[in-house]
Parts: C-alpha cells; structure tokens; sequence
C-alpha cells in the first residue's frame, strides 16, 4: 500500500471522529505535541517503530507517556491504534495529511511566498489580506527567502502560482529577445 494513502486513511479517521466530538483542532494539536516528545527523543522513536520491540512494551511505554498528559480518549486511542499495528513511521505522513484536513475544514489556505529577502511585518500583513480577500478564505503564509528570484514574490496558494519575480521577467525577455 502506498504510504500517502494509508497516512490520509489514518488521518481521516482521526479527523472523522475529532470533528464528531467537535474536538478538530485539538485532536491535531495533541498529535503534534505527541511527535515532537518523539522527535526530540532519537532513543523513543527508534523505540517506537523498531520491530525487535514488543508492542506490549511499546504500548507501555506509550501509556506511561500520556498518562501525564490531558490527551482526549480518541487521541490516545488513535496513538495506540498505531503501535499496535506497526504504524508508528507513519506519523510524520499522518501529520501532514491531518494537518491539510484540518484547515481546509476550517476554511485555512496555506499560501508559500518565495521573496529575495524577508518579508516585513506589515508586507506580510498586507500580502494576507490580498490573498484573504481573492481567496475568500483564511490564509496562513510560510515564507521562504531564495535570493535568486532577485526581486518580486513568487506567491503558491493550492494548485495557483502567481509569479511576480524579476528572475522570471528577466527569463521570458531572453525567451522574447531569442525568438527574433
């Protein structure tokens, strides 16, 4: 089975029962908390998805870890539901997938700006609110610097990519001045 299929059939489930009890978002949050206790522990996720560990001892440990915590019912569960099938490697992917499902439910686009140098706070602010108002949605911007668009903004909101950089006027003029 593909990884990314079993990841979205893990995180639909998750979400599926999350947004039953009307508990979305922080069924993602407990999730996140969950995988960065195991990636700031090499040891406990080697632990958790080696195979010369017994799931008995891995669902010890597990329980031991969130027994301190105010996990929801259904989160433990679901945690527990993947060490006992092995699928402990697959949280990463699962993340990704329940993240994705998470804001589109909540009407949340991600948007990634590819500028040549940081953004301030108030290109930022500005920015979101010209996407916020074409896209009609909530935007949350990751931002990325790469000096070689040289100027502009590269702008990729879902499948859209709106390009305004200088690298790539500079590239259709070539393409232009080559044609005759």
């Amino acid at each position: 089975m593909i990884a990314g299929s079993l990841a979205r059939r893990y995180a639909r489930a998750l979400f599926d029962i999350g947004k039953e009890e009307g508990q979305v978002r922080r069924s993602l949050s407990e999730v996140e908390e969950f995988s960065k206790v195991l990636d700031s522990s090499a040891e406990l996720r080697e632990a958790m998805e080696s195979a010369h560990v017994s799931r008995q001892a891995k669902q010890a440990a597990l329980e031991s870890l969130l027994s301190s915590t105010g996990f929801l019912p259904a989160t433990k569960s679901f945690l527990s539901l993947l060490v006992e099938k092995g699928r402990m490697n697959v949280l990463p992917s699962i993340l990704v997938e329940l993240r994705l499902m998470v804001e589109e439910y909540e009407g949340i686009e991600r948007a990634v700006v590819t500028v040549p140098m940081e953004l301030s706070v108030p290109q930022k602010d500005l920015l979101r609110a010209v996407l916020e108002k074409r896209t009609g949605k909530k935007i949350l911007l990751d931002e990325s610097v790469d000096p070689a668009v040289i100027g502009g903004m590269i702008v990729r909101v879902g499948s859209t990519v709106y390009d305004g950089s200088i690298r790539t006027q500079i590239q259709q003029l070539r393409q232009n001045l080559q044609k005759g």
